[in-house]
């Protein structure tokens, strides 16, 4: 279930609001509001106030949560300053339950599992989802420890179908708070997540962090700033790379247990706005709206009806051979479905080619797993690092020549066309 509240937070306010002054109280609980209304002048103005009468009636509850909102407005105001330009196709408020039901994503870039249907059914999922990739053999959630706080655990599937022992991603992608809600991109070491540790800017933000590809270990996590976050809470960002696709799920204008589901178009390159340059940046950081984000002769409707069409043909898909997209939107199940002989030949050599990089894939996972658990000052973990780096630029050597030869199957098939 969606947590709709910054908990640490929350349980300071109410805390330290019993034995205050109403008046002293009511000074930050009013900067509070300002700065969830981006009033981020007045919002400092409250709080320098209210800082004043803790002078004449010290509080330490109450210095507490005066310098945690202090630190979440100085990120919120930083962060106008990298205001990401998107394109936004739509956004649908839905009932806090059912939000999953509005991010169609293709099973190709991965799935978003109700945790009842989670391949890992003994686990304590604390997520609204289990993550699992294309091929379904790498899963990613979120588990409460012992002391009530929430990490990201990820697992890999062994060949005899069972599931690995799962292992924590980190304490440092909690950076204080809570991390919930994971999405895998497709080259298995950038994962975006839900956190409200001390980097976000109130409640749950959307932060993004990659792996290392050698040690298997996280890098520093970065918020991933406006549009996508807000002071209020975002639980969800997942990207449908083939199509250029993407989501993310705020509470930002959420009424009686309403969330927002954006869909916007995905950028290959950021581009931020120079702040000095657009008549309202905040209206393009709070994105209330979305036409300030469009552009007014693409026909979104259109857009909408084709992330449908795939939606249901990728609910179908179970019975099919394969999942080729084609340009224009159509997709390939079966060898049948080519027209030309030439494009049948190269498919066949592609998927040969795919079975040999998702082998030598596995073959980096184990290697990784071996590295992680090794000690890091022995031979056995030099070798293994070499070893690593070597399966690494061979897999990245396939993956540049599966692109080749995935082109060159569909070039082959437009030229029958």
């Amino acid at each position: 279930m969606l947590k709709v509240k910054n908990c640490n937070i929350l349980a300071l306010s109410l805390a330290f609001m019993a034995g205050v002054p109403a008046v002293h109280a009511d000074l930050l609980d009013d900067g509070r509001q300002a700065f969830m209304e981006y009033d981020f002048e007045r919002a400092a103005e409250l709080y320098d106030k209210y800082a004043q009468s803790l002078k004449r009636k010290p509080d330490a509850d109450g210095q507490a949560l005066l310098d945690t909102y202090r630190k979440q407005l100085e990120i919120a105001e930083n962060s106008l300053e990298n205001v990401q330009q998107i394109e936004v196709i739509d956004r649908i408020d839905v009932p806090a339950q059912d939000f999953l039901s509005a991010v169609k994503l293709p099973s190709i870039g991965g799935k978003l599992l109700f945790p009842d249907k989670s391949p890992l059914k003994n686990e304590r999922n604390t997520s609204d989802y289990v993550f699992t990739n294309e091929s379904g053999d790498f899963a990613m959630w979120s588990e409460t420890d012992s002391e009530g706080v929430s990490h990201l655990m990820e697992s890999h599937r062994l060949t005899d179908g069972s599931w690995e022992q799962p292992w924590s991603s980190g304490v440092d992608l909690n950076d204080g708070g809570d991390v919930r809600n994971p999405f895998m991109m497709s080259d298995g070491v950038t994962v975006y997540f839900s956190g409200n540790g001390d980097a976000s800017m109130g409640g749950y933000d959307i932060f993004v962090v990659s792996k290392d590809p050698v040690s298997g270990e996280y890098r520093q996590p970065v918020g991933v700033g406006y549009p996508f976050n807000s002071p209020g809470n975002e639980y969800l960002l997942a990207i449908d790379e083939a199509h250029g696709i993407g989501w993310w799920v705020t509470d930002r204008n959420s009424t009686d247990g309403q969330l927002s589901v954006y869909i916007y178009r995905t950028n290959d390159v950021r581009k931020n706005y120079v702040a000095d340059e657009v008549e309202d940046i905040v209206a393009l950081a709070r994105l209330d709206d979305i036409s300030l984000a469009q552009n007014p002769d693409v026909d979104y409707a259109g857009i909408i009806a084709e992330i449908d069409k795939r939606s249901i043909a990728d609910k179908k898909k179970s019975s099919f051979d394969f999942f080729f997209p084609m340009p224009g939107g159509k997709i390939y199940h079966s060898v049948d479905d080519f027209r030309s002989p030439k494009a049948k030949r190269s498919f066949a050599q592609y998927m040969s080619a795919m079975k040999e990089h998702e082998a030598e894939l596995k073959s980096l996972r184990s290697l990784r797993m071996k590295y992680h658990a090794a000690d890091r000052k022995s031979g056995v973990a030099a070798s293994l690092a070499n070893r690593i780096k070597d399966l690494e630029k061979q897999t990245e050597e396939q993956r540049t020549r599966l692109d080749k030869m995935r082109n060159a199957v569909i070039t082959a098939e437009l030229k029958q066309l």
